[in-house]
């Protein structure tokens, strides 16, 4: 064989390899699977296109578990399915992958992998399923209750493969007011669930007095309400006042100057909200870290609820698609090793208040060696579980390197953990800085996980100083192994000093400072 007709040859063969690549991509030709994780099917009526959010489609489901046959479902028709999502649906391509929300009928709330049955489902389309499950998983090992369960599946729509999506609950409130996951217990008649979000789209929708939060009202309801309707009066349907007055008093309580002593805590799950804040804070989840418009900053995907009789709670988590920071946002790069703490001004106020900051760091170190530590063990292993239906992904839509992936969140995860272990078992001064308005005494409170010993308290201009120390410390435990520890100053006249506390906490000294002015 000639060279010329050897080169000639192997360009054939090279562009029908990339004719083949390209219109597998495209769904023409379907490459084999041979799925080891539980499939979805689903088939509309007459192959109708899913186009949109808020139109449902009639479809037949069913599932196949090859590795637990007791979780198969076979076909049911008339169900319903729909888009849903907010970015993961508007920035895909027309034909590409999306997110759905599956509904099937009143009479027919469907149980899926053994899980409490529900009427209403969600798939949300791989790429970050290892960012979702890991802080499901999180959520799960803290405590936090109502978090989501995650199951990988292979989709099939109408026959075409679609690849791995992370089957979980819808998160609403639960009808049966028993509770599950994804669905806090709420009495219809007096309770709540809601979302803050920065896209502020659905009603009924209100903000708060202070720090203008964006909510929209999940529970209640009211069939007179279309969430379309831009120019809903929330004021003028009675069921939402209590939702309207709950948040109200609450953000008006933190914004007090007599906030935190206000009585505010008896509003609030101090556990819930830790336990949510953990999570969040430890995987950077970008829609709570982002810079945005209010002051700086703006929420995303964040849901709260309250039961009757009950505190504010927060959850369940959801939407973590933008966590483990692999990219820069704004030219901001969101490193592992900042931001130990939420920065929204909300979110923010919990920590001026020593009791919850102390409970924080309580969370942290009790959970911390069998918990959290532990969590990069499940990257390996979880990882390992979705590596091949990750592949198959992968032939259908060349997306989701796994390999990268699993790298980077586990890289990602050990030394942010790290960092924040070392700045949780830090000895911290409520407030940082002392500004006095009248000759009124303030207190000044340590807060440290482990016991305070050595305490020793001055200030810098000694008998000069315009302030005076009328209460030394007092160390008082927290209960769960933090403890409190209070001073109190007053000034004497006008002027500027720093209050200078040493002492030993958890084997190490430590030197604090507090600028005062008056």
């Amino acid at each position: 064989m000639g060279i010329k007709k050897t080169i000639y040859i192997y360009f054939i063969l090279i562009n029908l390899s990339l004719f083949y690549a390209v219109i597998t991509s495209c769904g023409t030709i379907k490459p084999d699977y041979t799925h080891d994780l539980p499939v979805i099917r689903i088939d509309t009526v007459n192959s109708e296109p899913i186009l949109d959010r808020e139109n449902w489609v009639t479809m037949t489901f069913s599932l196949t578990d090859p590795s637990n046959p007791s979780n198969n479902i076979p076909a049911i028709s008339n169900q319903q399915i729909r888009g849903r999502g907010n970015a993961s649906w508007t920035q895909t391509p027309e034909d590409g992958k999306r997110p759905y929300r599956i509904r099937f009928r009143n009479d027919q709330q469907q149980s899926l992998f053994g899980l409490a049955a529900a009427r209403n489902w969600v798939l949300l389309k791989s790429g970050n399923d290892l960012n979702n499950s890991f802080g499901f998983e999180l959520g799960k090992r803290l405590g936090l209750e109502y978090t989501c369960s995650y199951n990988h599946v292979h989709l099939y729509l109408n026959g075409d493969y679609r690849g791995l999506y992370l089957l979980t609950e819808h998160r609403q409130a639960d009808p049966a007011v028993i509770g599950a996951a994804g669905r806090p217990k709420v009495d219809l008649t007096e309770g709540w669930f809601v979302e803050i979000d920065r896209y502020f789209d659905e009603s009924p929708k209100f903000r708060t007095a202070h720090y203008n939060l964006p909510i929209m009202v999940k529970t209640p309801e009211d069939s007179n309400v279309n969430e379309n309707d831009w120019d809903f009066d929330i004021s003028k349907f009675p069921v939402f006042n209590r939702v309207v007055s709950d948040w109200n008093n609450i953000t008006n309580l933190m914004a007090s100057d007599a906030f935190p002593e206000n009585g505010y805590r008896y509003y609030v799950d101090i556990d819930s909200f830790v336990k949510y804040f953990i999570v969040q804070t430890l995987v950077k989840n970008n829609d709570l870290f982002r810079p945005g418009v209010d002051e700086g900053r703006e929420i995303g995907s964040t849901f709260f609820y309250k039961d009757k009789g009950g505190k504010i709670g927060a959850g369940p988590i959801w939407d973590l698609d933008w966590s483990f920071a692999p990219w820069e946002f704004e030219g901001e790069k969101f490193l592992p090793t900042t931001a130990p703490y939420q920065i929204h001004p909300w979110f923010k106020r919990f920590h001026d208040d020593p009791v919850f900051h102390v409970r924080y760091k309580e969370i942290w170190n009790n959970n911390y060696q069998n918990n959290i530590l532990t969590m990069s063990k499940f990257i390996d292993s979880h990882g390992a579980k979705i590596k091949k239906g990750a592949r198959e992904n992968q032939k259908r839509w060349l997306e989701g390197d796994i390999y990268w992936h699993l790298n980077h969140i586990k890289s990602y995860f050990n030394t942010r953990v790290s960092y924040l272990n070392r700045e949780y078992n830090k000895v911290d001064v409520l407030p940082a800085s002392g500004k006095f308005h009248s000759l009124t005494p303030q207190k000044f409170t340590l807060v440290a996980f482990g016991d305070i010993t050595n305490i020793t308290s001055s200030l810098q201009k000694g008998r000069n100083s315009p302030f005076e120390i009328i209460n030394e410390l007092s160390i008082t435990p927290a209960g769960d192994g933090g403890y409190l520890a209070v001073i109190t100053v007053r000034p004497k006249s006008a002027g500027t000093d720093k209050l200078i506390i040493k002492g030993k906490n958890q084997g190490k000294e430590f030197t604090l400072s507090v600028n005062l002015t008056y």
